[in-house]
């Protein structure tokens, strides 16, 4: 049984990941994949680490994180697609983008300065941006070069709970960002 995680997250509008599910179809990563897909309505960009089964009172300090949080929205470019074992035997499939915007890095900081306040200074992440598309794939896949590069402009800071069989995501809090 696997446990709940709540995290601070942002995840692509339906018509991105069209684009995303498109561009995986005309390269056979979606067949390669199969069943090992994660579901595309999963697909998110991490912001913060996980709290582990969140009690009520964690939920409501980190609503209040998300709600205190002042950040610039900021457009991801992805431009490939690869695979890598992690360090559990498993193979990772991964959507990459070129670069990290300014805007990126300083909303994952806006993030990582609020938490402390809220007593949850153990959250960080060193996350690049990347929407990881299969935690446990079969095999591995060539690197996949995306021309045109896919876009993402990241507006909105959600605080999100993963949970359930099949699994998903729930939104517990949902924050505007600054315009880009």
């Amino acid at each position: 049984m696997s446990k709940s995680r709540m995290f601070f997250a942002a995840m692509p509008p339906e018509p991105v990941r069209q684009s995303i599910a498109g561009a995986l179809a005309r390269h056979g990563v979606d067949r390669a994949l199969g069943a090992a897909l994660f579901a595309p309505s999963n697909w998110h960009q991490s912001l913060s680490e996980r709290v582990f089964e969140p009690t009520q009172a964690q939920i409501n300090d980190l609503l209040a994180v998300g709600a205190a949080a002042q950040a610039h929205a900021c457009t991801l470019q992805y431009n490939r697609i690869t695979s890598r074992p992690d360090g559990d035997g498993r193979i990772q499939v991964t959507l990459h983008a070129h670069g990290e915007p300014k805007a990126f890095t300083e909303l994952v900081a806006e993030v990582q300065r609020r938490l402390p306040a809220a007593g949850y200074g153990a959250l960080q992440v060193d996350n690049k941006p990347h929407t990881t598309l299969s935690y446990d794939a079969p095999g591995l896949i060539d690197k996949v070069a995306l021309e045109p590069m896919l876009r993402w402009t990241i507006d909105e800071l959600l605080l999100l709970v993963g949970c359930g069989k099949p699994y998903r995501y729930d939104i517990l809090g949902r924050w505007p960002l600054l315009p880009e």
